[in-house]
């Protein structure tokens, strides 16, 4: 094939390709996207954010090739549009309606996506959580009267107890009293009381449905265009978009094409087409969504014949809907069987995995240990595998590279690459949730002020060992927590764990044991594989990990698995490391836990609830809403779980709202500053007297409070 003739096949495929392109970009993004919540597979979630990059630069690039020039501003693109509208007018003025209606339905749809993004903005969420939400009201006054209609008391079954409908509602009523989180504004005492009494009656698999909608909400406000296109406006404006796109296929569709190429007929009618199709989508999505159920459930089922008609519709869909369980077990102890959470892929929420990393076996260069589902559907497993052959193929080439470049220049070589190269998934086991749940409950009863908040907050292990244990002295233990940073406490433990979990093989079930093991492995993935995530309390945990590995490689000898590099390190000396090493501290903290016996593992689970709930309360609400579109993670379940039993502490709040107020109307009546102190009273009592007072001033007294803020 000659140059000439390359390039007659381009400059006649241009334009059109780039179309068809667009147009399967647009289509893959459609159906595909709502995968960033359900998979937490980067090799997966890598291929969407590469669509929504491409779509962009195709649109700007299809647009330089109509006017034979290049330009990237909107201002540039939007002039451009105009101009090859307005050149078909001395063409051809046939096809001047058809091709203005479609102008005007593609300004509607970027006029509502510009609009989307400015009312997801962080800045502007925050913004607007300062002034009196009417929602936020209904949510209080909702959830006091489901509150009321809860008869029974919290049991640990496991088996849930609300329908799918009505979780939903009592989740969107919480999302209108918690999104404030996400700003890292904080709730009043009311709301906090409110969601105290609600946990305490529900049992654990019902919070964790309750959450999980409540993230589901948060995910949709921020990665979506839900703000946008739910409101009356919206609704009309895009019923004029769909129905220009149906009047301009009619008038295209009449119109006498026989002087038109038959290649750009297809196209346009393939356009035009997808066009309603995409349409008609996006609106059987919205009907079906969470959205939609929590608004339906919150109307009274005896209101009109209509709205007791759509009650029994999503009624009827609850079976459809509900969670699905399987069963799972360790891959070296079929004895251990739990249940798993195993919802199916198209009414999954996020991706109900927990992620592992483990130092022992980076070192072996092997994957950390995971648990496997039994009948799993083998559609979602051959669907994952498809999508990750090639990247599984770059990743073995990557490696062959690098044992290659250890054999040529040695093993002891600097490693640049500071981020663990072998990781893997549990299933998110119903077992552990119900653990944590309880952990936290237990906690909650204990918190009657800001004080009692603010140790649980700065609690890393030490409450634990310092308080729950009785008849067992861990004052021993207490310098692994106390005397090291929270990063290199991380380390310490998950070596004293690691150790103990591959040196003392149980044959009956053990609980907590898989428990530690679980969240060990977890809570040093979320340093070393999320350090964007966990910034405020990662530390220097990726360079400490890497003088770990060092370490542990002079060490192993010829341990050629993790339990015979456990047992090389725990016989090692101490003397041969260094002093201040986490995994000297590691394996002197496994040697203490031998006189322990059993009872190791109760000391070593809840120590890791509490350095979990530790990071989960630090982090900042847009860290968690970070991970919302990359799949979920179990620290966003607990942060929201602390939340909701009341369990969340900010310095600079208190405990709630009211604390802050009443801190600096304190404050202030000691500088004896009678104008100022006149002011805070009314902020004091802004919120408090909400339902009694004009909303204007609702509104300036609520300003007030935010400027002090």
């Amino acid at each position: 094939m000659t140059f000439s003739s390359i390039s007659d096949l381009w400059n006649q495929w241009n334009i059109r390709g780039i179309v068809i392109l667009s147009l399967s970009l647009q289509v893959f993004l459609i159906l595909c996207a709502p995968l960033r919540r359900k998979i937490s597979n980067p090799y997966i979630i890598f291929p969407l954010w590469l669509a929504y990059l491409t779509a962009d630069w195709v649109a700007a690039f299809g647009i330089g090739l109509v006017s034979h020039g290049q330009g990237n501003f909107l201002i540039f693109q939007v002039n451009v549009a105009i101009y090859v509208f307005v050149q078909i007018f001395p063409g051809d003025t046939s096809l001047v309606i058809p091709t203005m209606l479609v102008f005007l339905a593609g300004a509607i749809k970027n006029a509502e996506r510009t609009f989307a993004l400015y009312l997801s903005s962080f800045p502007r969420l925050r913004t607007s959580m300062h002034f009196p939400d009417k929602l936020r009201k209904d949510a209080r006054s909702k959830l006091n009267d489901e509150l009321n209609k809860l008869e029974w008391e919290h049991s640990n079954e496991e088996k849930t107890k609300l329908t799918e409908s009505t979780m939903v509602k009592h989740a969107y009523l919480f999302f209108n009293i918690f999104k404030a989180f996400l700003s890292d504004l904080f709730y009043f005492s009311e709301e906090r009381q409110i969601s105290f009494k609600y946990f305490h009656k529900v049992c654990a698999l019902d919070a964790l449905r309750v959450i999980s909608v409540e993230l589901h909400f948060m995910y949709e406000v921020l990665h979506t265009k839900v703000l946008a296109i739910r409101s009356k406006w919206s609704y009309i404006f895009r019923f004029i978009a769909f129905t220009e796109v149906m009047m301009a296929f009619v008038f295209f569709n009449r119109f006498k094409k026989h002087q038109l190429p038959e290649l750009d007929v297809v196209i346009t009618y393939i356009l035009l087409f997808e066009g309603i199709a995409l349409d008609m989508t996006t609106l059987s999505i919205l009907v079906f969504s969470d959205w939609t159920v929590a608004k339906i459930m919150s109307y009274k089922t005896g209101r009109s014949k209509f709205d007791s008609f759509l009650h029994k519709l999503i009624s009827a869909t609850d079976d459809r809907r509900k969670p699905r369980f399987a069963t799972c077990n360790a891959e070296l102890n079929a004895n251990s069987t739990y249940v798993a959470l195993d919802t199916p892929f198209v009414f999954r929420r996020w991706s109900e995995s927990i992620s592992a990393c483990n130092i022992f076996s980076e070192s072996l260069e092997k994957s950390p240990r995971k648990m496997y589902k039994h009948n799993q559907c083998w559609g979602i497993i051959a669907f994952s595998n498809i999508c990750s052959l090639p990247f599984l193929v770059t990743e073995k080439i990557i490696s062959l590279f690098h044992q290659t470049r250890k054999i040529c220049i040695g093993r002891t070589s600097f490693i640049f690459v500071t981020t663990p190269r072998y990781t893997s998934k549990n299933p998110f086991i119903n077992e552990l949730w119900i653990f944590i749940f309880e952990e936290v409950r237990r906690k909650s009863k204990y918190v009657s002020n800001p004080t009692d908040a603010r140790k649980i907050y700065e609690a890393r292990g030490d409450m634990f060992l310092q308080g729950r244990l009785r008849g067992i002295n861990c004052e021993n233990l207490l310098e692994h927590v106390t005397k090291a940073s929270y990063d290199s406490s991380v380390l310490i433990w998950h070596t004293a764990t690691e150790i103990w979990y591959n040196k003392e093989k149980h044959k009956e079930r053990n609980d907590k044991r898989e428990f530690s093991k679980i969240l060990s492995d977890y809570l040093l993935y979320l340093l070393l594989k999320q350090p964007n995530v966990m910034s405020i309390v990662a530390g220097f945990a990726q360079l400490t990990s890497v003088n770990m590995i060092f370490a542990i490689e002079r060490i192993k000898g010829h341990a050629k698995d993790v339990e015979g590099l456990c047992e090389t390190l725990y016989d090692h000396p101490l003397e041969l490391l260094e002093l201040r090493s986490p995994l000297r501290q590691g394996i002197a903290l496994a040697q203490k836990m031998q006189s322990l016996d059993d009872k190791k593992w109760e000391v070593m689970s809840g120590v890791w609830v509490e350095m979990l709930s530790y990071a989960a309360s630090h982090i900042k609400g847009e860290a968690h809403a970070q991970v919302l579109s990359k799949g979920g993670e179990l620290l966003a379940f607990v942060w929201l779980l602390l939340a909701h039993f009341g369990c969340l502490y900010k310095p600079e709040w208190g405990t709630y709202e009211d604390d802050m107020f009443e801190m600096e109307l304190k404050g202030e009546r000691d500088d004896d500053n009678g104008d100022q102190e006149e002011d805070v009273s009314t902020v004091v009592t802004a919120e408090r007297d909400d339902d009694n007072g004009d909303q204007e001033e609702d509104v300036s007294t609520v300003e007030t409070a935010s400027n002090r803020c």
